[in-house]
């Protein structure tokens, strides 16, 4: 679950009176204030600027991304709401934290910006584009990468693509939709391959050959979907 908390407001030093901007433009800025990918945390910012006689407005909304997919909006408590910020600042910095930031995900804020005058009157907008807190998968992904059949059994190829070591698992071999049986792995480093060898009847030709590997869910892996490889003797 994603989760908020407000930090606080900070008037930039020496500049706590309302003064005309002298530049009108770009007076609304998102910043990422910090990443902490093994907390998973990240703190966003939105940064303003007085204009004229107007009241200072801004609205969080948070988005994510995982690895080359397209960003989409998630729902949070806090964001999606305007926050008005108090009179008597030229320049303000508003803090928003967020927790619980899932690994594998890529994580930005919109801001939008906006000052009113005292009739509640938009006279000026902006939005800007925070950058982008990379939360990595730290897990291990265990793959197979090669099954086929052997002069004395069967050959499954498993390699750990993973950030971190996988720790002991079974690979189960198939043949012909019948269960051989399993064989034992100790373990596995991150970038380590290993070829696992089940003894057995060599199958007919054309019949399928298929292995799993953790077939159990010993292991806490990134991906879960590519556990599985199946060929033709």
């Amino acid at each position: 679950m994603i989760r908020w908390r407000r930090i606080i407001g900070l008037c930039v030093a020496l500049f706590c009176l309302v003064t005309p901007a002298a530049n009108a433009a770009g007076l609304g800025k998102a910043t990422l204030g910090s990443c902490d990918p093994k907390a998973g945390t990240a703190v966003f910012q939105g940064r303003m600027a007085a204009f004229r006689e107007s009241k200072m407005q801004l609205k969080f909304t948070l988005q994510v991304s995982a690895a080359g997919a397209k960003w989409r909006t998630v729902e949070a408590d806090g964001f999606g709401e305007w926050i008005s910020i108090p009179g008597g600042f030229a320049k303000y910095t508003y803090d928003k934290t967020v927790e619980g930031l899932l690994p594998g995900s890529n994580y930005r804020t919109l801001v939008n910006f906006r000052w009113r005058n005292a009739k509640g009157r938009t006279i000026k907008s902006e939005r800007a584009t925070s950058p982008v807190c990379k939360v990595p998968d730290s897990r291990p992904d265990l793959v197979l990468r090669d099954v086929a059949d052997d002069s004395a059994g069967y050959v499954a190829q498993v390699v750990n693509r993973g950030r971190s070591a996988a720790g002991p698992f079974d690979v189960s071999f198939i043949v012909g939709g019948v269960p051989l049986g399993s064989a034992r792995v100790a373990g596995l480093a991150p970038g380590e391959s290993i070829d696992v060898f089940m003894p057995g009847a060599a199958c007919t030709d054309g019949e399928a050959l298929e292995a799993v590997v953790d077939p159990r869910s010993e292991v806490d892996e990134a991906n879960e979907e590519n556990d599985s490889l199946t060929a033709s003797c």
